[in-house]
């Protein structure tokens, strides 16, 4: 307790410093707000980035978290009456909705518990979020003509492109010059990461780049440079490929927006690279399917699926994942999980979209009286039935190359997905008849989860194996470290 206190009383002085400078750089901001009459995106960033790289300087001044939890809610409190109440216009006078100066101190909070002992992960993380997210938007506001969907807005190809460049140097430069990697290992990990982050940024919501980015990038660099060079060749060339066919087939489709299709390409890369192979081919399959979903809708579905519906439905077979990836259990455990929610998903998007499920309006049983409602079960059969299959297609692949094959474990998976999707189905016609079928609902999340926990459930009673992808006979990554070593 003693050396608690003597700690907290040696960090008062920095943190006394650190506060003081933030004050002032608002201050600063303001003054420059009522004098110069920029716009309300320059002064928002001109804070971000001074307070940025005050921030690098955290660590180094200040070693108690309490200390820096003190700080941050602070601040984040401050940011947030701010808003609420309309002073601070230099930060929150934009146009736009957004959340970003209060996930700014969380953000710097949550770096500092992970990597304040890893100078070059924090710094690089922090340098992203301060100087790539400040010049990617100025450079996007005054020179940005390319323009891509995201959600209802959109940004600027120049802007990411500005945002990647400087997101590569600010973290090339510190594992280059703070860390023993060697310089190729430095690039690619740097390339590798900006890249990701490039994504990440391009798809937040309402400021919440400032929140996921900087996360993402002390992550992913704990686990890239921790591994081989060989490694970090496997994944850029797997991040490569993936953006590739998803591009392809999204553009094919022409279903996908730009936004959601960076969605699709983080989403699969992640399965690959937290999982494995095996893990990705299941929502290559899934996007197969919605491929297939989306010809058949036509010209009028085009771009019509966007960030907030496709994140919504890849996240629960997503949370299994990384269920599986923090409890660092063996894949088995939660891959036949992670498949019944998968296979839910693509049945509940089915249901969403396709021409089969939606509702005819009903006839009245006589002239003047109210329209009664048909009966559903014709189509709740031919769902069932539709769901089934499309629960077999994504999970039969991944059987295939199971080395025990357990015929339980792939009905099992297919089952609890159909049984899901029939449920929310059910759910769905008797408590909101009124809502539009193709809306993505909480009904749906849940519908996905329930079926990954079913076959959990499953699994946990001895009734069914678990899957086995983990001793699949083909391994891409050691065919391409053996070439490398070789």
């Amino acid at each position: 307790m003693v050396r608690w206190i003597i700690d907290w009383r040696g960090d008062l002085g920095g943190a006394v410093l650190l506060a003081a400078g933030f004050l002032s750089l608002i201050g600063a901001a303001e003054l420059w707000r009522v004098l110069g009459s920029p716009s309300p995106e320059a002064t928002r960033k001109l804070t971000h980035l001074g307070a940025g790289v005050g921030c690098i300087a955290l660590p180094f001044l200040v070693h108690s978290p309490w200390v820096v939890l003190v700080l941050a809610a602070g601040m984040t409190t401050l940011f947030a009456l701010g808003a609420r109440f309309g002073f601070l216009p230099a930060l929150h006078r934009v146009d736009r909705r957004t959340r970003g100066s209060e996930y700014y101190p969380v953000a710097v909070f949550l770096l500092f518990l992970m990597a304040r002992d890893r100078p070059a992960i924090y710094v690089s993380a922090v340098l992203v979020l301060a100087v790539a997210d400040a010049f990617a938007a100025i450079i996007g506001m005054r020179y940005g003509r390319l323009r891509y969907e995201v959600e209802d807005g959109a940004k600027s190809v120049e802007g990411s492109v500005t945002f990647l460049l400087i997101a590569f140097l600010a973290i090339h430069l510190p594992l280059l010059l703070m860390t023993d990697l060697d310089r190729a290992h430095a690039v690619l990990s740097a390339l590798l990461i900006a890249a990701l982050v490039t994504m990440f940024e391009a798809i937040s919501l309402s400021g919440a780049d400032n929140l996921f980015v900087p996360i993402a990038v002390a992550i992913g660099l704990d686990k890239i440079t921790s591994k081989p060079l060989a490694e970090a060749i496997y994944q850029n060339l797997s991040l490569a490929a993936i953006a590739l066919v998803c591009a392809l087939v999204a553009r094919r489709a022409r279903w996908f927006n730009t936004g959601a299709t960076l969605v699709l390409i983080l989403y699969t890369f992640g399965a690959w690279a937290l999982g494995s192979w095996l893990w990705a081919l299941p929502m290559l399959i899934a996007l197969a399917a919605s491929l297939a979903v989306g010809l058949r809708a036509g010209e009028r579905a085009r771009g019509s699926q966007k960030v907030r519906a496709t994140a919504a439905a890849v996240l629960p077979p997503f949370l299994f994942l990384a269920a599986r990836n923090a409890l660092d259990s063996s894949q088995g455990a939660l891959f036949g999980a992670y498949l019944a929610a998968l296979a839910a998903a693509v049945g509940c998007w089915i249901r969403a979209h396709s021409s089969l499920f939606r509702a005819r309006p009903s006839a009245p049983a006589r002239p003047g009286a109210p329209a009664e409602p048909r009966s559903p079960a014709p189509r709740l059969a031919l769902l069932a039935v539709v769901a089934l299959a499309a629960a077999l297609t994504v999970a039969l692949p991944a059987w295939v190359f199971d080395p025990d094959r357990s015929v339980a474990a792939l009905l099992a998976t297919c089952a609890a997905a159909a049984a899901a999707v029939v449920a929310e189905s059910v759910w769905s016609w008797l408590l909101a008849r009124g809502e539009p079928v193709a809306r993505w609902t909480a009904r749906r999340f849940l519908a996905s989860l329930a079926a990954g926990g079913l076959v959990l459930a499953l699994q946990a009673a001895g009734a069914v194996p678990p899957w086995h992808p983990e001793r699949a006979a083909i391994d891409p990554q050691r065919a391409v470290w053996e070439a490398i070593d070789g």
